[in-house]
């Protein structure tokens, strides 16, 4: 894994925690599901249940046309679905029908969640029962002496005009809500209290809606205060026919969503922010940059992006804590955004990583900048009277001559930020098409992992996986090794990333789901216990179109049954979920079963990892380790145990490595581990010895 993959890891990771802590909040006070392109309904939280009396296994699943009512037309669900399929907020009163046939009114927010090209990939719906204020306005329309009576006890705001604005009537929520003085009121023009930039525009709608006598129609402006001050109201504009008068008149019922409007605010600047600095996230980062980069090809100017990494924070940080080390890295955003100019973009990436836009920069003044931020970074970063030395590292890509796509900018800035952290640190690389090949020992390591396949210097071993409650082994993760004739054993994490990157993966993979498969079916047949032998597999086997064909083909050659075999994929396989769900399911069909490794760390989301054809997740080692220790760990394991048993996963910690963390592992519902206190990888032999104990 790269050090961008990790990036994304991290700010994907930092988004999950920050929706975790508003998840109870909105629980409590607003209707909430998610749900994909296609409508499915992928999370609905306990509101949402109880409104539509359906249970949550009964929803989730399933389209949402469930809750038709067939009160609205095919044109108003086709208007929705334009506007969030642009990438628009949607926001209007539905008709739902629930379980029991009965019918309920929500006035519904529904936001689309964009990728980074700009699509949408999940909708979520925040709304609200208003079905008693809807009761009261068919009443208001039924019978005028009813309406008065609501009028004067609704919390909303009331009023009858004339077409012209006029005030023919106004409830006394214009008191409570406005303070304004009723009599007076009436004498004037609803107009004169909508905002100035709205005004016109909705004068201009309600005249065409007279004139076109439609029933209703809705619309958010600004209302005037008495004190001056504005709030938001959401008004739905009816027009009322008058058997014994051919004047127009017009109802107008506006409830303030202010509060609302601040709640989804808060939402957006969440999912395209970093909570620490308040910098844009990588979301975000890459969206502007991908618009920015259409834009240069047309005007040819020149941008530079830049990669920070701040020096050493790893010590700093666990020397003073993570509390204090989360001043460092604001005080360090603080001084790269006082070093650029106003126009240009500055992101946190994750950890201590930032990344810039400089827009419309030639190469010479780019260099003045990133000396600039370096100068920045000579004086000492002062945390609770502390003074600590925090310098930086900088890599450069100018575009277009090293890069004209987003990913091909970042990865060649990340690639000269390489080599500055590999020597001295403190300092700049503008990247060169000659970096990628300036390591010698790369070069040697990938001639030599061409070999090692050739000359079959792999081999395997075994790491067991336990229940904690029985201590039994419940199956075991297949890992490579590899031992070089002149080199000695060098560590995996040397050569994975290298075969990765050459391709070589796919021909390794092969060879290890092969072995591992031979030797399982060889235990079998000596008379050890069953179990599940667990195999890795890259995203680039799955690339590979041959790639199911190859594992049936194993499976027949080896006559190892497909119930003995796992196949694990890293969470970052989920960036292309539409896909990579098509080849898991095809492998789930074969009977084998399906885990994600180093699972919360990367691109799935809880809400919807159920409709994922998956089996077992894996909890991170990172939120393993710390799990004594850190509170936002020991909940992130006990959300990610509850989601899943909720959607009947199985559930499985690696990196144990204390009793310590294995009983809280228990405590949260976690039942199955893996890790250096029960076992390091063993060889063949070794492995065997501890299967003929059990």
């Amino acid at each position: 894994m790269n050090r961008f993959e990790k990036q994304q890891q991290v700010e994907m990771q930092e988004r999950i925690d920050a929706l975790l802590k508003i998840d109870y909040a909105l629980d409590k006070s607003a209707i909430v599901a998610i749900t994909n392109p296609q409508g499915e309904i992928l999370f609905v939280n306990d509101l949402f249940c109880e409104t539509a009396q359906y249970s949550r296994e009964e929803l989730i699943g399933q389209n949402h046309r469930i809750l038709n009512s067939g009160y609205h037309s095919k044109e108003f669900f086709k208007n929705m679905y334009k506007t969030i399929g642009s990438g628009e907020i949607w926001r209007g009163e539905i008709r739902n029908k629930k379980k029991n046939g009965s019918f309920y009114w929500v006035q519904a927010t529904i936001v689309p969640f964009l990728n980074e090209k700009g699509k949408p990939e999940q909708y979520i719906s925040i709304r609200s029962d208003i079905t008693k204020e809807k009761l009261l306005e068919e009443e208001v329309i039924q019978s005028n002496e009813k309406y008065r009576l609501i009028a004067e006890n609704s919390v909303n705001l009331i009023a009858l005009i004339e077409p012209d604005g006029r005030f023919n009537y106004v409830s006394p929520s214009f008191k409570n809500i406005l303070n304004y003085d009723l009599a007076t009121l009436e004498t004037s023009n609803l107009f004169d209290l909508v905002h100035f930039d709205e005004r016109g525009a909705f004068a201009k709608k309600l005249k065409a809606f007279l004139k076109k006598k439609k029933c209703n129609f809705e619309r958010e402006f600004r209302l005037k205060c008495s004190n001056g001050e504005y709030i938001i109201v959401e008004a739905s504009i009816s027009h009322l026919d008058n058997d014994k008068d051919s004047s127009d008149q017009v109802l107008i019922v506006m409830k303030d969503i202010t509060g609302r409007k601040e709640t989804e605010k808060r939402i957006f600047h969440l999912a395209y922010h970093d909570a620490l600095t308040n910098f844009p996230n990588r979301r975000s980062f890459m969206s502007q940059l991908r618009n920015d980069l259409m834009e240069r090809k047309k005007s040819k100017e020149k941008m530079s992006i830049l990669m920070i990494d701040l020096d050493n924070f790893k010590s700093i940080n666990e020397q003073i804590g993570h509390d204090n080390g989360d001043l460092v890295i604001q005080q360090a955003a603080s001084n790269i955004k006082e070093s650029i100019r106003p126009t240009d973009m500055v992101a946190r990436m994750g950890g201590d990583e930032f990344i810039i836009l400089l827009k419309d920069v030639e190469q010479e003044e780019t260099v003045m900048i990133v000396q600039r931020i370096l100068s920045k970074f000579n004086s000492p970063i002062t945390v609770n009277g502390n003074d600590f030395i925090v310098s930086c590292s900088i890599g450069v890509a100018h575009y277009p001559v090293h890069g004209q796509s987003p990913e091909e900018l970042i990865r060649n800035a990340d690639s000269a930020l390489s080599i500055v952290k590999s020597g001295t640190k403190n300092n700049y690389q503008v990247f060169d098409q000659t970096i990628e090949n300036q390591s010698l020992e790369r070069r040697l390591l990938e001639s030599a992992l061409r070999s090692a396949l050739k000359e079959e210097q792999f081999f395997l071993e075994f790491q067991p996986k336990i229940n904690i409650e029985t201590n039994k082994i419940i199956g075991a993760e297949s890992l490579v090794r590899w031992h070089h004739h002149d080199l000695g054993t060098i560590p995996p994490g040397k050569f994975i990333s290298l075969a990765e990157e050459t391709g070589l993966i796919v021909p390794m993979g092969e060879w290890i789901l092969r072995e591992s498969c031979r030797q399982v079916k060889a235990w079998q047949n000596e008379g050890f216990p069953d179990f599940v032998v667990s195999v890795n597999v890259s995203v680039r086997q799955l690339e590979d179109p041959d790639f199911i064909e190859k594992v049936k083909r194993i499976l027949e050659e080896t006559s190892l049954s497909p119930m003995s075999l796992e196949l694990e994929v890293t969470e970052s396989i989920f960036a292309d979920v539409r896909n990579t769900v098509s080849i898991l399911e095809e492998i789930q069909k074969l009977g084998i079963q399906v885990s994600v490794d180093d699972f919360g760390t990367g691109y799935s989301s809880l809400s919807y990892i159920k409709n994922l054809p998956i089996n077992t997740l894996k909890i991170d080692q990172s939120f393993v380790r710390d799990l004594h220790t850190n509170e936002e760990s020991n909940a992130i394991i006990m959300a990610i145990v509850n989601i899943a048993n909720s959607v009947g996963l199985n559930v499985i910690a690696e990196g144990v490595e204390m009793e310590e963390q294995a009983n809280l592992l228990v405590k949260n519902g976690c039942k199955l581990a893996q890790g250096y206190f029960y076992s390091k990888p063993l060889k063949k032999d070794d492995f065997e010895k501890i299967l003929q104990v059990q």
